[in-house]
């Protein structure tokens, strides 16, 4: 998500493949396995609304045109001052370019979740599956998961 969108393939075939078991054991008329291949669509829809977060919405038109709008407004009113410019036109003209650099620097930023200095990161994710990972151990002494630490299945 970090790359803008994209979407990782080895979480896409686990994902299926995820998806693919539950569905066969759901075909056993068992009402947990029905509730375990909704939580599983539901999982997949949130993946789904992640990655499409993930994608900056701004075209990189429109944001040049928001650069170019206020340079060029900027521009204009320093030309529009006076000849004999006192600290108070300089203190404004220098106030108002921070104001729309800084503005165009947070829209660029939110715009980009998982990217910059506002940034959602994977430390909850990671967090909670430490915790399913322990519960699991605990669970389950001596069991191995199926997949390594990257998450490449390994039987």
């Amino acid at each position: 998500m970090e790359n803008g969108g994209e979407s990782s393939l080895r979480a896409s075939q686990w994902s299926t493949e995820f998806r693919r078991s539950f569905k066969e054991l759901a075909h056993q008329d068992d009402a947990t396995f029905d509730v375990l291949v909704q939580a599983d669509d539901e999982r997949s829809t949130a993946r789904h609304t992640r990655l499409g977060e993930a994608t900056p919405a701004i075209p990189t038109v429109v944001y040049w045109f928001m650069v170019v709008s206020p340079a060029a407004t900027v521009g204009a009113f320093a030309f529009g001052l006076p000849r004999r410019r006192g600290p108070a036109h300089l203190l404004l003209l220098s106030t108002l370019a921070v104001l729309f650099t800084g503005s165009l620097l947070l829209i660029q930023d939110i715009d980009r979740p998982f990217d910059g200095q506002i940034r959602i990161t994977g430390d909850a994710m990671r967090g909670t599956a430490e915790d399913i990972s322990e519960d699991f151990a605990e669970d389950h002494p001596g069991a191995v998961l199926p997949c390594d630490e990257g998450g490449t299945r390994t039987t």
